[in-house]
């Protein structure tokens, strides 16, 4: 029999690789060691979590869950901020059904919802898509309307105060040119509030055209393309490619719309009318004001904030876009 010329590697190898094909069992992790290094990563991420996410949340708690607590709290006291709280229940809750300034105020506020919401959306969706051609003096064009931007509130109030002037004003010199007769806006009871929407669209208009405009060039050219190969229309296009790809953001357009609408439109009907003439522009913000700071009635006023925070709670969940489930047919 011919011996092998090196013995020992023989006598290796089938070792070597029995032990490669199979590990032994004791170098293998356990159960339970799995088990810990598993909780070891939670732990980290949630460590992680909470120092990036924790900030935040406090701030959060502190300047918006905590406030709206107060109020609500508060809504259940009669107080005037001299005498001491006198708890009264949901009585401020009931006499808001009986005021007729309070169902006016939110009647005039929907009236400013519809009036500044659908305008701006449209506008802003047409603006965008005539931006994104770059047609010729695209860049001036955008510079002119993103100047509402960094123009406080209070400075476009006096602004347009001054244009709607009826003595002096340039909308009744535009419109005396052409043989029209102006109007005195800021004091009619018909005029003042679609003179304060047209205001409040001004302002809106910006944020949401620049939503717009980031969702249309996210678009992909070969859809549009493909589109024109099969001979669709303009109005094709627009119904079947660029409409279902801007959906999301027209809901997000709508929402912050409406956040802004209510919430600030305080400053710009504050200087330009101060809810007049005849309560005809006193929005519900501007009555919660009154209530605090003019009468000293701070648990009403309470009951009237938390009446706002329900309204908008619930137009934000009425425009937020359902979720799909993951793997469901678009």
């Amino acid at each position: 029999m011919q011996r092998h010329p090196f013995p020992d590697r023989a006598a290796a190898l089938p070792i070597a690789a029995i032990q490669t094909a199979r590990p032994d069992a004791a170098s293998a992790p356990s159960a339970l060691e799995i088990k810990q290094a598993r909780k070891a990563v939670s732990a980290f991420s949630l460590l992680w979590t909470l120092i990036f996410v924790g900030p935040n949340a406090v701030l959060f708690t502190i300047f918006i869950v905590g406030p709206i607590l107060a109020a609500f709290g508060l809504s259940l006291f009669q107080w005037d901020l001299i005498t001491a709280p006198q708890f009264i229940g949901l009585d401020n809750f009931a006499f808001i059904l009986q005021d007729s300034r309070a169902i006016n105020s939110i009647w005039r506020t929907g009236y400013l919802l519809v009036a500044g919401v659908i305008p701006t959306v449209i506008l802003a969706f047409l603006l965008a898509n005539l931006i994104n051609t770059r047609f010729p003096g695209y860049s001036v064009f955008r510079t002119f309307y993103l100047l509402p931007i960094v123009i406080s509130f209070v400075a476009s109030a006096v602004l347009w105060r001054f244009i709607y002037d009826p003595r002096v004003g340039a909308l009744n010199a535009i419109l005396g040119y052409f043989g029209v007769e102006g109007q005195n806006w800021l004091q009619d009871t018909f005029w003042a509030m679609p003179a304060v929407s047209l205001v409040i669209i001004w302002m809106r208009l910006p944020l949401a055209i620049i939503l717009y405009l980031a969702a249309l060039q996210q678009i992909s050219p070969q859809q549009l393309e493909a589109a024109e190969i099969d001979g669709a229309t303009t109005w094709q296009k627009l119904r079947h490619v660029i409409l279902p790809n801007v959906k999301p953001v027209t809901f997000l357009v709508v929402v912050i719309t409406v956040n802004g609408i209510i919430f600030e439109s305080f400053d710009v009907i504050r200087v330009m009318t101060g809810g007049g003439p005849l309560r005809s522009t006193e929005v519900l913000i501007i009555y919660i004001y009154e209530m605090a700071f003019g009468q000293l009635r701070l648990g009403y006023a309470s009951a009237l904030a938390t009446v706002l925070f329900v309204i908008v709670a619930a137009l934000a969940l009425l425009f937020t876009p359902p979720r799909r489930r993951i793997g469901a047919r678009p």
